[in-house]
């Protein structure tokens, strides 16, 4: 299943420190280290209001969805249909899924042949997300979303393979869709890196991450990546105290836990410590991410530095 996790592990925006490579560690999603499968994400039951309606009208089945072509208004040219992807080729065995994730597939498009290959290719793409086989996802999971873009694992899987992929205009795309459809804030975290990465602006960034911050349905995990990339954000435009506070405000009011997005929520306060020329806290919370594990990132390094009689600037980072 589609793990980060976050996913793309927890964020895989939510950066290892300022200077680290964006995709980082990976969330959400990813699938950071969000967690759970994009999958079992659908809660069993959960409808959304774009869905189609099953059942009977005027007395005749309701038809399975088929891909819907707009129609141009009066003197607009026709937009050109982009061309469907090839089906990928699908095992011959059933899908591993469950059950609530078939039981929507079945309930948006019917229950046929062609719902139980939407059903494989999720249950393809899941796997290799998990397998770190992102070109293997992509194809089964574009073919799955042309096939049943209603169907809301289908789009948050398609999302979550895209932003590990870094296609994160496209990701924001599918995982907003996700968001819309769901009502659900748990893929927060990867939208707003990927808002990050297209270079929007902090207070959209943060937007995105207030959304899901006290969301108790969200796991907490989720919740730090989603606010290690607001405090970035501020990073990035050379806003260091803003981005520091982002940081105290959710650990004192929030319980992070001790799991590994927990030691990258440390690791940033440390990074930024640095920054801001607090040569003792950052030492003091680098000692906290050695003590639980000692092959972090380059914590061993930034230790070394901050223990020599003469610390130098980073450059480019100071405010």
């Amino acid at each position: 299943m589609a793990s980060e996790n976050s996913g793309a592990q927890g964020s895989r925006g939510g950066r290892q420190g300022a200077g680290s490579s964006r995709r980082g560690d990976a969330g959400a999603g990813g699938r950071g280290r969000g967690g759970d499968s994009a999958a079992r994400n659908l809660r069993s039951g959960e409808r959304s209001s774009g869905d189609a309606r099953q059942g009977r009208r005027g007395g005749r089945p309701t038809e399975p969805e088929q891909p819907r072509r707009e129609l141009p208004g009066k003197g607009q040219v026709p937009r050109r249909q982009a061309p469907a992807p090839p089906r990928p080729n699908l095992p011959d065995e059933d899908p591993q899924l469950p059950r609530a994730v078939e039981r929507e597939i079945d309930r948006v498009l019917g229950r046929s042949p062609r719902s139980r290959e939407v059903a494989l290719a999720l249950s393809v793409g899941s796997a290799a997300i998990d397998e770190g086989l992102v070109d293997v996802a992509l194809e089964a999971l574009a073919w799955a979303k042309y096939q049943a873009p209603r169907v809301i694992p289908v789009r948050e899987a398609y999302g979550v393979a895209l932003y590990i992929a870094e296609d994160f205009a496209a990701a924001l795309t599918e995982l907003q869709a996700y968001r819309r459809m769901s009502g659900r804030t748990d893929q927060n975290h990867l939208i707003a890196d990927a808002e990050r990465a297209l270079g929007r602006e902090p207070h959209r960034v943060a937007a995105t991450v207030e959304e899901m911050v006290d969301d108790a349905d969200v796991p907490i995990d989720r919740r730090v990546e989603g606010v290690i990339v607001w405090a970035m954000s501020h990073a990035d435009a050379g806003q260091l105290e803003q981005a520091r506070a982002v940081l105290r405000r959710f650990a004192a009011g929030h319980d992070i836990g001790d799991d590994e997005a927990a030691l990258r929520f440390d690791y940033v306060v440390g990074d930024l410590a640095e920054c801001a020329g607090d040569f003792a806290l950052a030492r003091e919370v680098f000692e906290r991410v050695a003590a639980q594990d000692d092959a972090f990132a380059d914590v061993d390094e930034r230790l070394e530095k901050l223990k020599a009689p003469r610390v130098e600037p980073i450059p480019g980072r100071q405010v």
